[in-house]
Order: structure tokens, then sequence, then C-alpha cells
């Protein structure tokens, strides 16, 4: 009998057992056929996505993402303890976007995982408290560095050096100032860095790496600029008025530049470009053995008077090219071409421990370069510049052109250069005595034959006749002569003659050789 009353109570047990179970199911079946809903209780951040589908779900947390994306952010632009600028910015701006989309198909499934009592108690707990997902976003380094560039830069001042004026024979400071700048890689690293690893998802402002750049030189530094340690002057009488306004010019352009020790200083980065709005005018140049037009001709006896200069400175010269053919206002390989196109360029590096002046100046008709530093040399020591002629190339015959369009009368005629093979050497003199000779540079100028160029339209049959007798000859000079006597004869039309003259005068750095 016992035995049977112990059997009974655990049937009973069994069958309460089984009521509950099936009771649990049914109420976890009846949470699940919700039609596949996110429970009560369940959030993405702030967003309750209770009783949402996926699909509306997903909605819902994208436009909230969109509205978080768009908060202002503030890099903060700081030099020397000074605030500079503060740059606003959104942090979709800086390449932020939502890396954990995954979020809101896991909420929408909150309670529907796991075993009958796992899924149960989930739920259970979602009845007490809220399940919260939280939304995660990134930022994009390389994006924050293109802002950056693009929006932070435009606030970095340059480092102005101090410098030095000259007036009324005497020396005066101009004083320099502090220059910064944002370190665009260092700042795009550390700005994403802190975003992506503690962004609170408000409006904050974050600091951008600012590196200070200090003036070169100083007061006590430049007043030891006091001696003329090189001086050379050129001559541009009989010059045309472009020429003598590009002479000018860019004598303007160099005058009162202060190069440091170390520093190198490039004639084309103070002169160019050779433009009308940078004051030049159309004047001579060499172009491919010919005497071209071109704005700017004449800047070279400038780089050319500072070349010289700059020797007997002796300082050291690290770019200098020769004219494609000789000048007159230096002697023979003392010239220095600038050619802007195809990168050729007058430089020299100050290497003496004292910065030094360049004066450049125009009085009448004479271009003079000055370079003012501190003279360490001794006074017994001179130096002189000796040209030496390796090879003299005749021009060879002259070279007659023809243009039918022009009439018989127009003559264009350009002069003949000697070719040459040169050298350029230094002697220097101790109580003079040469003390030793070195070569500085060598040079090779191309020899171009004279050329004329004659106009032969006409239709009169001996007036042709003539001319082609004449041009046959090869002579310049003797068809020039026949074409004298068609004008005296009055049997053309005579038209002005247009010469080129030798470009001693005339060279320009808009050359290309």
């Amino acid at each position: 009998m016992k035995k049977f009353r112990k059997c009974w109570k655990w049937i009973a047990v069994m069958a309460l057992a089984g009521i509950c179970l099936v009771s649990l199911q049914g109420t976890v079946r009846a949470k699940a056929e919700e039609t596949d809903t996110a429970p009560t209780g369940v959030y993405v951040d702030s967003v309750d996505i209770s009783g949402m589908t996926l699909e509306q779900a997903t909605g819902a947390v994208e436009a909230y993402v969109e509205d978080l994306l768009q908060t202002e952010l503030v890099l903060q632009y700081t030099a020397e303890g000074s605030r500079v600028a503060e740059i606003t910015v959104t942090a979709a701006q800086l390449g932020g976007s939502w890396s954990n989309v995954e979020i809101v198909e896991e909420a929408v499934s909150a309670g529907k995982s796991g075993n009958v009592v796992e899924r149960y108690k989930a739920l259970k707990d979602l009845e007490r408290t809220n399940k919260v997902y939280e939304v995660e976003i990134s930022f994009d380094q390389t994006a924050i560095q293109e802002f950056i560039e693009q929006n932070c830069t435009a606030y970095d001042q340059a480092a102005v050096n101090y410098s030095l004026t000259r007036s009324g024979g005497s020396f005066q400071v101009v004083a320099g100032s502090t220059g910064y700048a944002v370190n665009v890689e260092e700042s795009a690293a550390n700005i994403a860095a802190a975003l992506n690893e503690g962004w609170d998802k408000t409006a904050c402002a974050l600091e951008l790496t600012v590196e200070v750049e200090e003036p070169q030189g100083s007061a006590e530094e430049l007043s030891r600029v006091q001696d003329v340690i090189g001086t050379y002057s050129t001559s541009f009488s009989g010059a045309t008025s472009a020429k003598i306004a590009n002479i000018t010019n860019g004598a303007r352009l160099i005058n009162g530049v202060t190069v440091y020790p170390g520093e190198e200083f490039s004639f084309d980065s103070y002169s160019s470009p050779y433009t009308t709005d940078n004051g030049f005018v159309t004047g001579k140049a060499y172009e491919a053995g010919k005497v071209v037009d071109s704005v700017g001709g004449g800047i070279c006896q400038v780089s050319s008077t500072l070349y010289n200069a700059v020797l007997r400175a002796e300082l050291e010269v690290t770019m200098r090219y020769n004219h494609s053919m000789i000048v007159g206002y230096v002697p023979i390989s003392s010239d220095a071409t600038l050619a802007e196109s195809s990168g050729k360029d007058f430089r020299f590096v100050n290497d003496t421990d004292t910065p030094v002046y360049i004066e450049a100046y125009v009085s009448g008709t004479t271009l003079t370069v000055n370079i003012y530093g501190e003279e360490t040399r001794a006074s017994n020591r001179t130096v002189e510049f000796e040209s030496v002629i390796l090879e003299t190339i005749d021009p060879g015959a002259d070279v007659i052109y023809t243009d039918a369009s022009q009439p018989i009368g127009y003559v264009s005629t350009s002069s003949a250069y000697t070719g040459y093979k040169a050298q350029l050497w230094k002697v220097v003199y101790v109580d003079g005595v040469e003390q030793s000779r070195t070569q500085v540079n060598s040079s090779n100028y191309s020899a171009v034959a004279r050329t004329a160029t004659f106009g032969t339209a006409t239709s009169d049959e001996s007036q042709a006749a003539a001319m082609n007798e004449a041009l046959a000859t090869g002579s310049i000079d003797y068809v020039k002569s026949v074409v004298n006597s068609l004008l005296a004869a009055g049997t053309t039309t005579e038209t002005a003659e247009t010469t080129t003259e030798a470009a001693t005068t005339e060279d320009t750095s808009a050359a290309t050789e």
C-alpha cells in the first residue's frame, strides 16, 4: 500500500511538471508567434525597437545614426598657447560610419535563441530590465587627414626670418616672426585614435597637432653684415628700352635678399615668372640658335652680373649655365643664363658663417650687384678671374631664306655669331704673388651663320628674274645690293628693312637651348 502511494505521488509530480512545461512552451511559443518582432524592452542606443520588425528596426536605427553623424565636433588649432582657429566639422565629414549594423538583427532576435528555459528566462529578464544594444561608430583616418589638409592648413603661417634693409649707406634689421603649421598626418592619427577609442557620441573638441617654426637669424647675427665681400658692374649702354626695363625690374626683384649660412639662393625663385604681371616687358631672347622676341629679354644680364659678384665673394656656386651664343656684357665664360622652361637657373650657397645680403641697383646705364657679409679674408690676398678661349668656331657661309608672302624689298637679317669653347679660371694672389689657379667652369657657345630672309612676291617677270639671279649667288650683301637697286629704280614697292642685331645686348632668360 505504501509503495502504491509513493508511485502515485511520483506520477502526480511528473504530471504537474509536464503541465508546467507545456504551459512554459505555450508562453514562449506565444511570444515567438508575435510576427517576429523585437520583444518589449529592447533598445539600440536610445532607440526603442520594442514590437518592431527587423525592417522597421533597421530603418529607425539608420535614421538615428544619420542624425548622430551630424554631431558637430570642433578641431582646435592652437599655436604657442594662443587659439588660432576653431574648425567645426561633423562626424560624417571625418569619415564616421556605423560599423556594427548586425546588432539590429541581434536586438530583434532577443529572447529567441537557446532552449525553452533559456528563452523564457530571457523574456522574463526583459520584463524587469531593458536590454540596450550599443551602436558602434568608427572613423576613417584617411578622411580625417583629407579634411585637415583641405580645411585646416589654411591657418598655417610661415616663419618670417630676420632680414636687412639698406638705406642711406647703413643697414637696418627687420625683426622676424614665428611660424606654425599643422602636422596633418600626426593630427589625423591622434584624432582617429581618440574618436575610435572613446567617442561618447556627443559634441566635443579635438586638438590638432601644431608645430612651431622659429625664424632664422637675430639682430645680433645680422649686425655682423657690414662688408662688401663681392661686387661687379656691367654696362647696358645702347640697349633697347625693353632691355633696360627688364634689367631694372630684375635688379629690383633680387635687391635686399638675405641669405643665411648654409642656405641656397635661387635666382629663378626671386625673378620668375617672366610675365608682364611680374613687371617684365617683351625683349630679345636666344631660342634654338636664333634671336626672338620674348617677355623678360635682358634679365640674364642681371643673373650674369650677380654670378660675377658671387665669384668675387668666393661663395659656392651650385648651378650655372652659359648662353647658347656669346654675350657682350661680361667676358666670355663669365655669363649665367636662365631658362625657366628647361629648369636652367643660377644658384649659390652661402658657405660662410655669416648671413650675406644682396644689393642690386641701376645707376645710369650701369647695373651693379654688391654682396655684403663679414670679411674674414686676409687684406693682402686678392682674387682675379681670367677667361681662356680654347677654340674658335667659324659661323660658316651666309644662309638665305625666301618669303613668297612678302614683296620684293622686304629684308629681315640676323647677325652671325662666332662659336667658342672657353674656360674661366680663378687666380689667387698673396702680396701680388700667384698662389693658386683653379678652373671655375667650361663653356661652349654655338656658331651661328648670318641669315637673311628676302621677300620675293612680284608680278614683274624682270624683277623676279633679277631676284632669282641674285639669290643664286648665296651672298646676302649682293642680294641686298640688288634689292636696293630695284628700290632706287622705282620698280618695286619699298618696305622697311627688319634687322635683328647681334644679341650681345639682347639676351634673355626666356631662351631655350
